[in-house]
C-alpha cells in the first residue's frame, strides 16, 4: 500500500508541476498601433551611410551648485544606425542650348535616419562611483534619441558633399541620357 501512495504523491507533484510550466507561459501582451498620417513626398536619397557612434555620459550629484566628489555615475553606449543624404525637393531642369541641360540641385539634406535592423543599440558599461548611490542614473534613451536627431547628422553632409555630388550627378545622367544619349549636362547646386 505505501507504494502506491507514493506513486500518487508522485503523480500530484508531477501534475503540479505541469500546470505551474503552464501558468508561467500563458503570459501574454497587447500593442496597438494606429496611422495618424500618410504623405507623398518627392526625395531622392544619393548617399546611405552607416554609422556606429560610442557615447560616453556621466552624471553627478550637485548641492548648491557645486559637484559632489566621487558622486559621478557613467554609461557608455554604442548606437549603429543610418543616414540617408539626398534631396526632399524636386530639381529643375532648363535647356540652355540645342543638347545641353543645366539641372538645378536643391540644398543636400538628411532625408531620413533609422536604426541598425540587428543592432541598433548597446549598453557597453554603466558604472558609479564611491558616493553615486544617491545620483540619478543616466538616461541612455534620451542620449540615443538624441543622437538621431538630423541636426546631429548634418555635419555628414558637409563632410561626405563631394561623394553626395557625384552620386546625384550619376543618379541625372543615368536619367536623361536615356533619353537625349548626347547630352551635355550641368549641374548647378543651391547652397
Amino acid at each position: 500500500m505505501v507504494c502506491c501512495t507514493d506513486s500518487f504523491g508522485g503523480i500530484v507533484f508531477y501534475w503540479y508541476g505541469i500546470n505551474q510550466n503552464n501558468n508561467k507561459s500563458a503570459d501574454s501582451s497587447q500593442s496597438y498601433s494606429m496611422v495618424k498620417y500618410i504623405e507623398a513626398t518627392n526625395e531622392t536619397v544619393f548617399l546611405n551611410v552607416g554609422i556606429e557612434k560610442v557615447d560616453a555620459l556621466s552624471n553627478a550629484t550637485k548641492v548648491l551648485g557645486i559637484t559632489i566628489p566621487y558622486s559621478q555615475k557613467k554609461a557608455i553606449i554604442i548606437l549603429n544606425y543610418e543616414a540617408k543624404l539626398g534631396i526632399k525637393r524636386a530639381v529643375s531642369i532648363n535647356k540652355t542650348r540645342e543638347n545641353n541641360f543645366e539641372i538645378k540641385i536643391p540644398k543636400f539634406e538628411v532625408v531620413s535616419v533609422k536604426l541598425d535592423d540587428k543592432h541598433p543599440y548597446k549598453l557597453y558599461n554603466r558604472s558609479g562611483e564611491l558616493l553615486s548611490g544617491s545620483t540619478e542614473e543616466v538616461d541612455t534613451g534620451k542620449a540615443a534619441t538624441s543622437s538621431l536627431t538630423n541636426k546631429e547628422q548634418k555635419k555628414y553632409l558637409k563632410q561626405y558633399s563631394d561623394m553626395i555630388k557625384k552620386s546625384a550627378e550619376d543618379h541625372y545622367k543615368v536619367l536623361i541620357k536615356s533619353i537625349y544619349p548626347d547630352v551635355k549636362l550641368t549641374f548647378v547646386y543651391e547652397n
